[in-house]
């Protein structure tokens, strides 16, 4: 009785196959680890709604966002629910200069300003907190 020949390829096709799908996991894992994402923190914003979408992630709470007008090319300003201010600086303006480029700066008790390389958040100190956790940045009267 002939028999037929194992067909070797074959055999080391499927071995190839099931290494490459078992080290699988492991880049997808490390490929959800690199690269900028929710919880990177002091990192500059290209526009604030980066800087929105950021906050919020980290726990700001913002039901209502509106973007206001700043009056100058150098900050573009947004509002949370009429209590919390986000701001993205432009290039070139320095950290020295951001709360002067602000229609507010927090004056009541429980309010502060939490600053990152080129943004701030004005709101309430508890909020801020969380969102510090999650966003980096320090308080600007910790400087």
């Amino acid at each position: 009785m002939r028999t037929r020949p194992e067909h070797r390829p074959r055999a080391r096709a499927r071995a190839t196959l099931a290494g490459v799908l078992g080290l699988a996991p492991v880049v997808l894992v490390l490929a959800a680890c690199s690269g900028p994402g929710p919880g990177e923190k002091d990192v500059e914003y290209d526009s604030l709604d980066a800087l929105h979408e950021s906050a919020t992630t980290a726990g700001l709470t913002c039901l209502s966002f509106t973007p206001e007008d700043s009056g100058s090319p150098d900050v573009e300003l947004g509002e949370c629910d009429d209590t919390t201010l986000l701001a993205v600086f432009a290039d070139g303006v320095d950290e020295d200069e951001f709360l002067g480029l602000l229609p507010v700066e927090p004056a009541e008790e429980g309010q502060a300003a939490l600053a990152g390389p080129n943004w701030v958040v004005l709101g309430d100190t508890g909020d801020l907190l969380e969102t510090q956790a999650g966003i980096g940045g320090d308080f600007l009267s910790d400087l």
